[in-house]
């Protein structure tokens, strides 16, 4: 019997910090994990296409595209009424659909929200769901506003019901994906975030002064306006502790600057911009702490990173990750900047931990993934794709 073959979707680029580490983290961990009875195929945006096929050289990749035409007809052939006259004229399928057809894929599994998923007609899917952030903090407009928060909503009603199994980070995001669009407990698979060990290719010490480090793109939601008032705080009674900034600007790099600028504080922030992910993981093996007061949880990929390199974290009171539990990573109660800016001091006050590090088994977790492809490739065994004309309605 021939393998089953699995098209794993891609959306994000290294600039989309966390995303694209997930998505990378998945496909190496399914590839090595799952066995000869799978073929896997990547499919990625076109303009990604190069640097998809240098990071996974030993797969197939094939491409997409997502611009505003394939949006329309998307849109178009999901509506009844617009499906039917897109079947009547040949276009049943979209441009999508029709290269899974052709590479003969079964199932697809898309490793990010995409709207994609949406134009699917015949062939089944796996989706994830990182967050419920429109749900959990809404009046950040670059969560809800723009129509964002419609926009999820009625990706989240249509995708979630209609899919084989639904991927997650915990079990609160399962429980409230049931509670709030009706998922069935048992096709939503907790797989974590699949955090590897970062890699630290040198490990040089040469910091002169104690610096805290918080990796994460300049969104509001991201809180670094908090992060800057409870650092000028420490630095009134530290004179010699710097604040290390990464990640792309999002929109609201230039605000932060300026209100650094207003506290005095700028000569102190270190603002490195986008940075490799083989730079930020000296950074964090360096670094007195990480801090992490993002408003978006109930899980993070960089405190976790920190922790599997012995680092300390202070994180946000949004985070519920079982995997943070850990005496490396210490949960500030509230979001004032006093409360921040006392365990920062603690943590300044404290030797360099010499705490174990992290340890993290994502065998479990896939093992829960390959069995539910395996469950799959028993039903899909069913039918045959020569005969599946039989079974459309005309």
């Amino acid at each position: 019997m021939s393998a089953l073959k699995v098209a794993l979707v891609v959306l994000n680029d290294g600039h989309a910090g966390g995303a694209h580490g997930y998505e990378a983290t998945e496909i190496r961990n399914l590839c090595e994990n799952a066995g000869a009875d799978f073929d896997f195929i990547i499919y990625s945006p076109k303009r990604l296409a190069a640097s998809t096929k240098s990071r996974f050289p030993g797969i197939k990749v094939r491409t997409f595209r997502n611009g505003l035409l394939t949006m329309f007809m998307l849109n178009l052939r999901h509506s009844l009424a617009g499906y039917k006259l897109l079947k009547t004229v040949g276009l049943r399928y979209g441009q999508f659909e029709r290269s899974l057809i052709k590479e003969s894929v079964s199932l697809v599994y898309f490793l990010s929200p995409n709207p994609l998923a949406l134009d699917l007609v015949d062939i089944p899917m796996i989706t994830t769901v990182w967050d419920l952030g429109h749900r959990d903090i809404p009046e950040f407009v670059e969560i809800s506003g723009d129509r964002h928060f419609e926009e999820r909503e009625f990706f989240y009603h249509q995708t979630i019901p209609k899919s084989f199994r639904v991927i997650v980070d915990t079990d609160q995001t399962a429980k409230r994906l049931q509670a709030i669009y009706g998922a069935l407990k048992d096709r939503i698979l907790v797989q974590g975030l699949g955090v590897m060990q970062p890699v630290v290719s040198e490990h040089i010490d040469n910091a002169e002064f104690p610096f805290f480090l918080y990796p994460a793109q300049f969104w509001p939601h991201k809180r670094h306006v908090l992060l800057l008032k409870a650092f000028q705080i420490v630095c009134q009674q530290d004179t010699n502790c710097r604040l290390v900034l990464t990640g792309s600007d999002k929109g609201n790099l230039n605000y932060v600057i300026k209100v650094a600028d207003e506290l005095g504080i700028r000569d102190r922030i270190e603002f490195r911009g986008f940075v490799s992910s083989s730079e930020l993981a000296v950074l964090m093996m360096n670094a007195h702490s990480l801090v992490f007061p993002s408003q978006l949880g109930p899980s993070n990929m960089p405190p976790l990173e920190a922790a599997l390199l012995g680092t300390p974290a202070l994180i946000s009171n949004v985070h519920f990750d079982p995997l943070l539990n850990h005496p490396l990573i210490r949960t500030v109660s509230s979001q004032n900047p006093k409360d921040w800016a006392n365990e920062m001091l603690r943590v300044l006050s404290s030797p360099k931990s010499t705490i174990t590090p992290l340890v993290i088994n994502n065998e479990n977790s896939h093992t829960t993934l390959t069995t539910a492809l395996v469950e799959f490739a028993t039903l899909r065994a069913e039918w045959s794709s020569s005969n599946m004309d039989r079974f459309k309605r005309k």
